[in-house]
């Protein structure tokens, strides 16, 4: 939970500092070769480090010698996948080498910290995934900061932004890939390849598929309603998302805890276990839905607070990601990843088509709708594959109760919009509350052990 509050933290209280020291030219190409990032890392990683979730149930006993062997071909796919983007660039294109360069070496070794960030969750190694998730964040800040403060007017200060990012990496993945190479001694393994591409290269499309299901929304804001809309929209995506940091770190302690129950057959625990785990999340969520109104008016100007509207079905699409990741990790347990990424797909699509319907004569708020609808498609979709593959995990009876608490609180959300004092007081008093009830009950006394 540190790493990942450390991480979303230092994300948003720096991008005041970067959007003053770059131009909105250079931050945009910096941004736009972010994204390039996550979709690469998804191509030249084969999305190989999915894998491991399952390989650490399968291959146990050999587990660095399975992490050299996706290593090394991951490491044979970023150097063809190199060569023809360069030489498509050549024959096509007019696009900065140095930012091609630099993005593909990024993509790669970011895509091998993320492999050993999986690897420490699996193990419960949460020193070193922590570490592994602030240490090189921060460090590439600080650089970053440095060194566009140290350049002049009239350099292409965005590479003071990029260039900390591919060379933090670099070192950063360099060293686990040798070390894994030594360890593990397997790098050419043909079964461990054989297993890691069956489970993973669906994924890829399921990967993809996120990406668009995200970045969608902000392109067509841009090109069917105006980029001001855009900008309000991605402001309040941001925020509503913040709640993510503290699911994801909880989502990291139930996988490992998950597959271990799944793998000795402890069902009735599971889903004892989800009733608390959807209510932690639950719990937090709505907290910050009624006070984040306040959180958008002392961090951006008046030109934003239009989208403190936008705010509640925002979080509550963020709760529906959450809720819908229960029935992926069935579907990664069962290794059924191409129904992972068919689910994926077709709500990347939803979210496209509705868009396109409405986004035109709503803005921002549409894409809000449309957002939810995408992810609540999602979540119906896996649920009911997962129930397919293991029909005694998680009745829908015990999404049911959190969903309609959800949707009852944005209806007073949006009543009590104008009374920021009663949504403050209800949110404070309500977490002040249910802790003490957690305290007095003992709730959580055996959670997850």
């Amino acid at each position: 939970m540190v790493g990942n509050l450390f991480n979303k933290a230092l994300a948003f209280f720096t991008i005041p500092i970067f959007t003053r020291l770059l131009t909105t030219s250079e931050y945009g190409i910096a941004q736009t070769y972010l994204s390039w990032v996550s979709i690469l890392t998804l191509i030249v990683g084969l999305s190989l480090g999915n894998s491991i979730r399952t390989a650490y149930v399968d291959f146990h006993d050999d587990i660095e010698g399975y992490m050299s062997s996706i290593f090394g071909l991951s490491l044979l796919s970023f150097l063809v996948s190199s060569a023809l983007i360069i030489a498509g660039m050549f024959i096509f294109g007019n696009i900065d080498i140095i930012l091609v360069i630099c993005c593909l070496i990024q993509s790669y070794f970011q895509f091998v910290a993320t492999a050993m960030t999986t690897k420490y969750m699996m193990k419960v190694d949460y020193i070193r995934k922590t570490l592994l998730l602030a240490l090189p964040n921060l460090t590439i800040q600080v650089i970053a900061i440095f060194t566009i403060m140290n350049m002049h007017d009239g350099d292409k200060k965005y590479f003071g932004y990029i260039i900390p990012y591919a060379a933090v990496y670099m070192v950063v993945g360099i060293y686990f890939v040798i070390s894994s190479f030594i360890r593990g001694k397997k790098p050419l393994n043909k079964l461990y390849w054989k297993y890691a591409l069956t489970y993973s290269l669906p994924l890829i499309f399921h990967g993809l598929s996120l990406v668009l299901l995200s970045s969608s929304d902000r392109i067509m804001i841009t090109n069917l309603y105006n980029s001001s809309e855009a900008g309000v929209y991605s402001l309040i995506y941001n925020l509503s998302m913040v709640a993510m940091a503290v699911t994801a770190s909880l989502e990291a302690v139930w996988v490992p805890w998950f597959t271990r129950k799944l793998m000795t057959g402890e069902k009735s625990t599971i889903n004892k276990n989800i009733t608390k785990y959807l209510e932690i999340a639950l719990v937090l969520m709505l907290c910050l839905m009624f006070v984040a109104p306040e959180i958008v008016k002392i961090m951006a100007t008046k030109q934003y607070y239009s989208g403190i509207y936008m705010i509640p079905p925002l979080v509550f699409a963020s709760y529906e990601m959450y809720m819908y990741t229960v029935y992926v990790n069935v579907e990664y347990y069962y290794k059924s990843t191409k129904y992972i990424a068919f689910n994926t797909i077709v709500a990347a699509i939803t979210n496209i088509v509705l868009n396109f319907i409405f986004v035109p004569l709503y803005g921002g708020m549409a894409a809000c709708f449309t957002t939810v609808i995408s992810y609540m498609v999602s979540f119906l979709m896996h649920s009911k594959h997962s129930r397919k593959l293991d029909r005694e995990l998680f009745p829908l009876k015990q999404f049911a109760v959190p969903t309609l608490i959800f949707i009852i609180a944005i209806i007073i959300a949006y009543l009590l919009m104008e009374f920021w004092i009663v949504r403050w007081i209800i949110a404070i008093v309500g977490f002040i509350f249910y802790a003490a009830y957690a305290l007095l009950t003992k709730r959580f006394s055996n959670f997850l052990k």
